[in-house]
């Protein structure tokens, strides 16, 4: 069975080209443009300004979300803690840091944070598809091991240890890539606030769904993975918001 682990693309004397960062950061220029030709004469020209604020933080938040969950390892390797480019985020801290530093831009420029949310959501998804790609290069978001099927593949851990798993990360890039084209093709038709909770809920519900067949260890809660959990009561708190959101407005069509 071809062996699909390629954390490392090239080598420019000292330095080291990961594959991580190759597609996680074109991933990001494909979302920025997709968001450009969106944003044309509907929003604030400066909307980049909020947005590579909200990046930082998500990135240094995500960062320190996953040094934290794994403190013996860091411990002994402190000078690693810096080393975004191999990988290791936390999507679970990233996310909160990044909506709250967006809505805080809007609020300081007198912009609306749904307006904007969802105008960023199909070029977010995308980059969300990228982010599966690159762990299915690096190795990490891997799943559990199972038996040969046409879910899974001989595919290696963190570590570079294969075995037959599931192919989570492809699934995951999947199931991204047709969550960004169901936004995109709501975009026009449903209310900004409402395409912001539809996106979260349909996010966070994808994310999930796919944990049931992670293999990457992580904390759990009353034999739950912990991310799991997470996800699934982000994915009802945004739903319900959804609702609530319709019955506020009495619709969540923009043209109603």
């Amino acid at each position: 069975m071809m062996k699909r682990m390629v954390p490392i693309l090239g080598r420019y004397g000292p330095f080291f080209f990961y594959s991580y960062t190759a597609i996680l950061g074109s991933g990001l220029l494909l979302a920025l443009g997709l968001t450009r030709g969106l944003a044309r004469e509907r929003i604030a020209p400066a909307w980049w300004h909020g947005v590579v604020l909200a990046l930082a933080a998500g990135m240094l938040a995500g960062r320190a979300g996953f040094v934290a969950s794994r403190p013996d390892y860091y411990r002994l390797h402190p000078g690693e803690i810096g080393w975004i480019w191999q990988g290791g985020l936390s999507y679970h801290a990233a996310l909160p840091a990044s909506l709250l530093t967006l809505w805080w831009w809007c609020r300081r420029h007198g912009l609306s944070f749904y307006r904007l949310a969802a105008l960023l959501a199909p070029g977010a998804l995308l980059w969300g598809a990228a982010g599966w790609l690159a762990c299915y290069l690096e190795g990490c978001a891997y799943g559990r091991e199972t038996t040969l099927g046409w879910l899974a593949a001989d595919l290696p851990d963190s570590f570079g240890v294969y075995a037959v798993r599931y192919q989570t990360q492809l699934l995951g890039a999947a199931a991204f890539l047709v969550l960004a084209l169901a936004i995109w093709r709501a975009r026009q038709a449903v209310r900004p606030a409402a395409l912001f909770w539809l996106a979260l809920a349909l996010v966070s519900g994808a994310r999930a769904l796919l944990s049931l067949w992670r293999g990457d260890p992580v904390a759990e809660l009353a034999g739950w993975r912990l991310d799991t959990v997470a996800d699934g009561v982000l994915a009802i708190a945004a739903a319900a918001l959804l609702l609530a959101t319709a019955a506020r407005r009495g619709s969540l069509r923009e043209d109603e």
